[in-house]
């Protein structure tokens, strides 16, 4: 099982938190990129979506785990 593999399984436990370089990973595997911060909040896109993600302490919390899932299309 690839590294990625490995992170997209934990993002569909649906974790309390993941830290922000996992979720860039697996966001810049489906081709997101971090296109703007500002202060806490983190805003990547795909040219069709935009995702804004505040986070603290390095961690994104489950509301937005829950998000990226539905974006990506990863819900079962």
């Amino acid at each position: 099982m690839t590294k990625f593999e490995k992170l997209t399984a934990k993002l569909l436990r649906k974790p309390q938190d993941m830290r922000l370089d996992e979720v860039r990973t697996i966001l810049k595997k489906y081709g997101f990129e971090n296109v703007r911060t500002k202060g806490s909040h983190f805003f990547f896109t795909d040219d069709k979506n935009v995702i804004s993600i505040p986070v603290h302490n390095n961690t994104v919390k489950k509301i937005y785990l829950e998000k990226i899932i539905k974006i990506l299309g990863l819900e079962g």
